[in-house]
């Protein structure tokens, strides 16, 4: 058995290996199959939680501890009192594996809104949070928030993760911003209280959208109006993190991890006679209006981001600008050869895909063996983590 684990931790809208969903569509590995199985297949400890597919940063941060810990998820005394939302969320009896320590650190792989879900994860390991400290009473606070613990976490690796913010909902009326917040926070209040958690769960018990994942739910009131006005007006959640301004806010408070760090790009665009970067062919089509508003965005900076072309290029969700480092952090390219050192990030070279090929979701790979280049470039980059000096 391997001495580091791997944690994979999903995007926006993503599940993981305990919802019945993963069985019929595994998020890691897609149309190829879970590739988790061929790691564990091959002697290595895989793991892949499930978070809140639309919650922020901080709240999935919180329900990844509890789940690698076999805890409560505690969201934080000061922080669920600013929000306005409960404290406390599922209860996981046990943990995910045995023995969670600085020698049997994990390797975090996080693709889309898993990167920054990792970054703020790592900086709360590492460094705490001072405000929870100076709110909680003695003896509540959630070893999450006390620091100390960076060394839990060996590598990270962000695949296609908007490290500052997209561009989409800047290119937006407000209005159809506001609308996709109320639209999926709606659909989730329905399904979330339908008992249907099993198969696929928005885990948004703290805000009172969704009903327990073991016990009844609220089927008079399926359509919660009230808790998601409350947690539109909040303005913590996916839709408010992956705003450009918002990001730069998180990364202002975030730290570099003293981990191996890497990001992982993709493009699927190609500019056309006009400048603009559209859809290339590897790109599935419903990616397509998206990567079109992302192609051809100019808008004045955001948080002091100017939006060069690197900015245009994108996967049909993330910007390339966005996904190959933190815009506040220390980076370099990637050199295969070179000795890893820990505390700076390493940019791979972009990838042809679109936002789903990264996880083996391209029409590219359905058919008889033309799956094997996922799964070969995976392979390569777990090795590669794995190999890794202590």
């Amino acid at each position: 058995m391997a001495k580091h684990p791997f944690v994979f931790v999903h995007g926006m809208m993503g599940w993981g290996t305990d919802k019945k969903l993963y069985k019929v569509l595994p998020y890691w590995g897609m149309v190829t199959g879970s590739y988790l199985k061929k790691m564990e297949a091959r002697g290595l400890e895989a793991y892949a939680p499930s978070v809140s597919p639309l919650g922020s940063a901080w709240d999935r941060s919180c329900e990844l501890y509890a789940q690698l810990t076999g805890t409560t998820v505690d969201y934080g005394k000061a922080h669920s009192e600013k929000y306005g939302h409960e404290r406390y969320g599922q209860k996981f009896e046990k943990p995910f594996f045995e023995n969670w320590c600085p020698e049997r650190s994990i390797h975090l792989l996080g693709h889309s809104f898993g990167g920054p879900t990792m970054r703020v994860f790592a900086e709360l390991l590492k460094n705490g949070s001072e405000e929870e400290r100076k709110a909680t009473p003695a003896g509540e606070l959630s070893p999450l928030f006390e620091g100390g613990h960076g060394d839990l976490i060996k590598s990270i690796t962000s695949l296609a993760g908007p490290f500052d913010g997209i561009t989409f909902p800047h290119a937006l009326p407000k209005l159809v911003d506001y609308g996709l917040v109320y639209g999926l926070a709606g659909f989730a209040s329905i399904i979330g209280n339908l008992g249907s958690g099993r198969i696929y769960d928005f885990q948004m018990t703290q805000w009172g959208i969704t009903g327990p994942y073991e016990g009844p739910r609220d089927k008079k009131n399926i359509l919660n109006i009230k808790a998601i006005k409350k947690y539109w007006k909040a303005y913590e959640h996916v839709f408010s993190d992956i705003h450009v301004d918002r990001a730069k806010e998180i990364n202002d408070w975030l730290t570099t991890p003293d981990a191996y760090l890497y990001a992982v790009t993709c493009n699927g665009t190609k500019q056309d006679e006009n400048g603009n970067w559209v859809r290339d062919s590897i790109m599935f089509p419903l990616f397509a209006p998206f990567a079109k508003s992302l192609g051809k965005f100019r808008g004045a900076p955001v948080a002091g981001v100017e939006f060069t072309d690197e900015w245009r290029m994108n996967d049909g969700i993330v910007p390339v600008a966005s996904g190959r480092h933190p815009l506040t952090e220390e980076w370099q390219e990637f050199d295969p050869k070179a000795a890893p050192k820990k505390g700076i990030w390493n940019a791979l070279p972009n990838g042809w895909g679109d936002h789903g090929t990264i996880i083996g979701g391209s029409l590219s790979f359905i058919g008889p063996g033309k799956g094997k280049k996922f799964v070969d470039c995976y392979d390569y980059w777990i090795n590669y983590l794995d190999n890794l000096p202590d």
